[in-house]
């Protein structure tokens, strides 16, 4: 899984370890694509396809986000297997980021949409 926080530019910055996005994504069954970095950085086209996540992680409600048509255009997403099946997944940003209350829900969500409902064992 590759959580996208923006894509300004054409330049994504994604979550490594230490974060939040990163903790969701554990939690949920799902392994973080980049896990080598600490924090969020901005990834160069090669680090993308390096990763090769099956799946795109966005937040639904993060300013201008990018549409799914300008995420799969981006070459270095087309050229993963997300890319390839078009698999992205867009989640409230205060749901997904907010460890809280809400914090089993998102992963219970975000573990359904990783595995179709099946249980994220």
């Amino acid at each position: 899984v590759l959580f996208v926080l923006s894509m300004q530019g054409g330049k994504i910055l994604a979550s490594g370890s230490d974060t939040a996005a990163d903790g969701i994504i554990k939690l949920s069954g799902g392994v973080n694509a980049v896990d080598g970095f600490s924090g969020y950085k901005q990834l160069s086209e090669e680090a993308v396809i390096t990763a090769r996540p099956d799946v795109i992680l966005m937040m639904n409600n993060a300013g201008p986000a990018a549409s799914d048509d300008e995420l799969f255009a981006n070459p270095s997403i087309l050229s993963t297997p997300a890319g390839a099946a078009r698999k992205v997944v867009r989640m409230d940003g205060g749901y997904l980021l907010g460890f809280g209350p809400r914090t089993a829900d998102v992963i219970h969500d975000l573990a359904a949409s990783l595995y179709g409902g099946q249980s994220a064992d």
